[in-house]
């Protein structure tokens, strides 16, 4: 399976999940037997800690089942109902949702993201000089920039209380905001023709 499919198909099962606690169909034991074969070794040499695997077709889910533990230290076992923090997976469900809306004609990856959050409005980028000196920025950040992770923002701003995304989205727009950039890239001229 392809790296995108395997990404579309946790996707599809953990939405599959959140509806559908347990099986509405059945998979063939030497099918199921073939699933546990392949996961639990991989509990057992700590490849992973644990892993909720499900296997659904267009009926409902198949196949349910929870291996190894969701804390290793106690010993407490993984569940199905279990939660994951998805961390960078996020990522391309947030910019395929974007692109939606650039589809539909609600967004412009040539805008500047203050046009959509008015917070990063003035936004400072930080160069060294013999200490750090902080200067406007050449032009606002663009929401292609953003996508591409060429903005000059931080990696993690400085109100993050220690673990990532622990603040409220609103919260977490404003702390980047306030974050001056670490870089400026000069804007790409982009040059339209018609067809």
């Amino acid at each position: 399976m392809k790296r995108s499919s395997a990404f579309f198909a946790v996707v599809l099962g953990i939405s599959i999940l959140a509806h559908a606690q347990t099986p509405t169909g059945s998979v063939s034991a030497a099918k199921q037997g073939a699933i546990d074969a392949y996961l639990q070794p991989l509990a057992n040499n700590h490849t992973f800690a644990g892993a909720v695997a499900l296997v659904a077709n267009k009926d409902g889910v198949v196949y349910l089942k929870a291996v190894g533990y969701r804390d290793l230290v106690s010993k407490a076992p993984m569940t199905a109902g279990d939660l994951f923090w998805i961390a960078s997976t996020s990522k391309p469900m947030t910019a395929t949702a974007l692109m939606m809306l650039v589809d539909e004609g609600k967004v412009n990856v040539d805008d500047p993201v203050e046009k959509y959050l008015p917070e990063f409005h003035g936004q400072m980028v930080s160069i060294p000089a013999g200490g750090q000196t902080l200067v406007p920025a050449s032009h606002p950040i663009l929401v292609r920039e953003i996508l591409s992770h060429t903005s000059g923002l931080p990696f993690k701003s400085k109100a993050q209380p220690g673990a990532l995304d622990t603040l409220p989205l609103k919260d977490a727009v404003r702390s980047f905001a306030a974050e001056p950039l670490k870089f400026q890239r000069s804007p790409t001229i982009r040059i339209r023709t018609r067809d």
